[in-house]
């Protein structure tokens, strides 16, 4: 039996619901102690900066706290917005988001591929 991305996005927390003091204090390394699973399909970004023009980007991996995205272009660090949801599952995500990193991916001939980005979602 397979997992799918129900399994490992979590539901939205209620308003005004708040984490443990645990879940507050965890660092970067932390955080990848939690699973991540090969994702099919695509998250969906509504960025701060372009909040008229949702994008849409294959997700390679993807776990409760972030995912890890293939992009065409080098994406900033800090640059924020809202993971609105993965398709083709519907499944909504509805959590602030942060590109934490982002590089260059380039084939054995030093070609540039793509780029990929590290996404943490809050």
């Amino acid at each position: 039996m397979g997992i799918s991305v129900m399994d490992f996005i979590r539901t939205p927390r209620e308003h005004g619901q708040v984490g443990s003091f645990e879940d507050r204090r965890r660092t970067s390394a932390d955080r990848r102690d939690a699973s991540r699973h090969t994702a099919a399909g695509e998250v969906l970004f509504i960025w701060h900066h372009e909040h008229e023009a949702p994008q849409s980007y294959p997700a390679l991996d993807i776990s409760e706290d972030g995912a890890r995205i293939e992009v065409g272009c080098m994406l900033p660090e800090g640059m924020t917005g809202i993971a609105v949801a993965h398709r083709p599952s519907g499944t909504r995500i509805d959590r602030p988001a942060m590109v934490v990193w982002c590089r260059a991916v380039r084939d054995d001939r030093g070609i540039l591929r793509h780029h990929e980005a590290g996404i943490r979602f809050f």
